[in-house]
């Protein structure tokens, strides 16, 4: 019996996760990184489908190794928006701020007509994240100022305005 094609292995792995079975998907698509290694497709759906299964369906997938999935479809093919940006919606989500910057800033220089998006993006779930993860900040103005100064920097990018017009305009 001859061995399925890699495009039969990764429709599988996909079938999967169309269906919304993650576990199943990743622990396919976690396979299909050793078999296709340099494959950037297979580590990032190996990534979301960790992140989805560890989030949604509490499975016990690490925090590194999504990231390093991630990292390694980026390293492969370092042109995807999708990539940079999911990547950078997975690290808010784990509260690692500077490297969802990092993520945004580089999909939006890849693809300067998503930028205003991108930068809007970050803005709300970085600062709706922050007050989430430190829900004291939230009564304090001077606590949460710096965190909604970094929003506010990216929503200012996201409409292409600076400080003082954006001061002139309120």
């Amino acid at each position: 019996m001859a061995e399925a094609s890699p495009e039969k292995k990764i429709a599988t792995a996909m079938k999967a996760m169309d269906e919304g079975d993650f576990k199943k998907a990743y622990t396919a698509f976690k396979k299909l990184t050793t078999e296709f290694s340099d494959n950037a497709d297979v580590w990032y759906y190996k990534a979301e489908c960790g992140n989805y299964a560890s989030g949604m369906f509490g499975a016990k997938v690490d925090t590194q190794e999504i990231m390093d999935a991630y990292k390694k479809a980026i390293e492969l093919d370092g042109s995807r928006v999708d990539y940079y940006q999911s990547y950078g919606s997975f690290c808010i989500s784990v509260n690692k701020y500077d490297e969802a910057e990092g993520a945004y800033n580089e999909a939006a220089e890849i693809d300067e007509s998503m930028s205003p998006s991108l930068y809007s993006e970050f803005a709300i779930e970085y600062f709706n994240n922050v007050m989430a993860s430190y829900g004291e900040i939230m009564d304090d103005p001077k606590a949460r100022a710096p965190y909604a100064k970094k929003a506010l920097t990216y929503m200012l990018k996201a409409l292409d305005l600076d400080p003082e017009e954006a001061k002139s305009l309120l």
